[in-house]
């Protein structure tokens, strides 16, 4: 199954399958063990059972991971095609999750653009104003400061990414790169933000 990237179409699907797929593996080495332990000795307590037990910790983890994607959705395809036309021509990402720890923001289609961060999400009740703060701290947390508007009107969402598209001249911000990624262009390093905060 090919992996695809956080941050593009389709990745919550495919993570949930590629999840699945890697939880069954992981735990079917530990069950294994157990299994083997009490054929071949007839004791509940044994050397193979107690392996299999411990190195099933990793199987647990991957299992946690599963289970906060199984409420997630990718993108429905029709959403993508309305999207995807205007979004193409900026640094873009799809279906993230920004994290908190009191709550999650779902964010379907993200454009960075200059000093611009637009977003858009399907879920009409979201904290908007939680949410554009929460990025703008995060962002400021790594230096970069950015203009942060999220919609939940898909209309106003392309209309904003229109008018973006329309300006004629390039915003210049001073930029200086993060000496731990200093490859990483503006656009790319809030790009990289964002996806570390997302699930």
């Amino acid at each position: 199954m090919k992996k695809i990237e956080k941050g593009s179409y389709g990745y919550t699907a495919n993570h949930k399958k590629r999840q699945a797929l890697k939880t069954l593996i992981f735990f079917s080495l530990p069950l294994a063990l157990v299994a083997v332990g009490l054929l071949s000795t007839n004791e509940k307590i044994n050397l193979l059972a107690v392996i299999g037990m411990v190195g099933s910790l990793p199987a647990c983890k991957e299992l946690v991971n599963l289970i906060m994607f199984l409420p997630r959705k990718s993108m429905e395809p029709s959403l993508h095609e309305s999207i995807h036309p205007h979004v193409e021509p900026f640094t873009h990402l799809y279906e993230l999750v920004l994290t908190t720890y009191e709550k999650n923001y779902p964010i379907d289609s993200l454009v960075i653009s200059g000093g611009h961060l637009v977003g858009y999400t399907t879920k009409r009740d979201l904290d908007v104003r939680g949410a554009e703060t929460h990025i703008r701290k995060i962002l400021k947390d790594n230096g970069l400061r950015q203009n942060v508007k999220i919609f939940t009107v898909l209309k106003h969402y392309l209309e904003r990414v229109d008018a973006l598209a329309a300006k004629t001249e390039k915003e210049e911000i001073p930029f200086t790169p993060d000496e731990r990624y200093p490859e990483l262009t503006r656009e790319e390093l809030i790009m990289h933000v964002m996806l570390a905060i997302s699930i």
